[in-house]
């Protein structure tokens, strides 16, 4: 016999001690009947050997039969603890036990690779108890239910949309509309992942970073309503604000990356240098800090959850909207009138003016030059939208200090857009 037969064997008995290292690690804590390396060895043993009998046979009877005679024994196993009521007698172990059998077994008749890396997945998901139990705790009911409606819409109501234009005009195919919705949701639901994680008590500056990624409108109200509460912190908000502008910039550029990659070689030059020159004060107002005396901060960003099902139908709604007015008016008025409808839905929300342009882009409706112009005067748009939320909301400090940022921002981006799609 060739030693490369006997290879399947050493990893399954590898697979076995690698999860009875762990289990032997957990029962310094917790005596169970059914733990120790030992066992988990001789339980991927029998299901490696079951499974070469059974291949030898030419039937998988063998192998299940054996994966019976486990499941009896720790069955028996886990009657025995809640007889004895031992405490901490629960049933991971015993699953851990029969896990390590059919990878045993998948070891020997299956890819060895696949086995190998379901064992060390499995070993991690024991040594993590402590970690994930805490991580599940500090989900809310609220967090839960936005995360199924995401995977529902993703993996059951999107597979169900005909992938084809419903409308007069050809502009509305619901899968790649509400795929478009799935994708501003999940990169939402990224941003505000990001802030729970680190919070806004870690500093102004990645409350501002994680607010503009998942709304640097909301993050742009909160900030000003705080400014007006406590006029003394208007510089250190003004750098969050600026971060949470800067966010937006890097935002599009992502989702025009992922939806028109061809475009992205012409817009990443406008939006880059809008987004540098965020980044540039920003370092700036970072060194000022230092030496400044403002040292509270400021309370928890306004971000929502970001997938609730109303605000997600009322985006799609206004995305369409938006989709089929600039396919109208590229027909009837092409140029200066798509430019009118970028820069009105952009005051609201520049994702839409990305997403169908993008869409228009992809179909040959607009040409380069129209969909860059377009998406950088939505951005420029709405970058004035929140610099007049700022003087409405906040007070006159931080509207002031914001409006340097706001005119070198658009005068770049005007520039840069003039040498890109003149």
């Amino acid at each position: 016999m060739e030693l490369r037969q006997l290879e399947p064997f050493f990893i399954a008995l590898l697979i076995g001690a690698l999860v009875g290292v762990e289990r032997t690690h957990h029962q310094g804590t917790h005596s169970r009947s059914l733990t120790g390396i030992r066992t988990f060895i001789l339980f991927s043993e029998f299901g490696a050997v079951a499974a070469w009998l059974s291949r030898a046979m030419g039937s998988s009877a063998l192998f299940v039969g054996g994966l019976f005679c486990a499941t009896a024994v720790l069955v028996a196993s886990y009657v025995t603890q809640q007889r004895t009521n031992e405490e901490g007698a629960g049933v991971t172990t015993e699953m851990a036990a029969a896990v390590v059998y059919v990878l045993g077994g998948l070891a020997v008749h299956g890819p060895a690779l696949i086995a190998v890396a379901l064992a060390i997945v499995t070993a991690g998901l024991l040594a993590m108890k402590a970690p994930l139990h805490e991580a599940v705790s500090r989900i809310s009911r609220e967090e839960l239910l936005a995360t199924l409606r995401l995977l529902f819409a993703s993996f059951i109501v999107l597979p169900l949309l005909p992938d084809r234009p419903v409308d007069p005009w050809g502009a509305l195919n619901p899968f790649k509309l509400w795929l478009l919705v799935i994708l501003i949701s999940g990169l939402s639901m990224v941003g505000y992942v990001a802030m729970r994680v680190v919070g806004p008590s870690r500093g102004t500056m990645l409350a501002g970073l994680f607010g503009g990624l998942a709304s640097s409108t909301a993050a742009t109200v909160t900030f000003a309503r705080q400014s007006r509460e406590r006029p003394e912190l208007s510089r250190t908000l003004a750098t969050g604000v600026l971060l949470a502008w800067t966010i937006m910039f890097v935002r599009m550029i992502v989702l025009v990356g992922a939806l028109r990659w061809p475009l992205l070689s012409r817009l990443v030059w406008p939006l880059a240098a809008m987004a540098l020159v965020g980044v540039a004060l920003a370092i700036w107002a970072l060194r000022g800090h230092r030496a400044s005396p403002e040292r509270e901060e400021p309370r928890a960003l306004g971000v929502k959850n970001p997938f609730r099902l109303w605000p997600a139908v009322k985006f799609a709604s206004l995305f369409a909207v938006v989709l089929v007015v600039s396919r109208v008016v590229q027909k009837h008025s092409p140029g200066q009138g798509l430019y009118w409808v970028s820069a009105l839905a952009g005051s609201t929300d520049v994702d839409t003016v990305v997403l169908s342009l993008s869409e228009l882009h992809g179909k040959g409706s607009v040409s380069d030059e129209l969909a860059v112009r377009g998406m950088v005067i939505a951005s420029i748009a709405n970058t004035l939208v929140k610099l007049a939320v700022l003087r409405v909301v906040g007070t006159g400090q931080i509207a002031y200090r914001m409006l340097a940022a706001a005119v070198g921002m658009i005068a770049v981006g005007v520039a840069v857009t003039a040498w890109v799609a003149g």
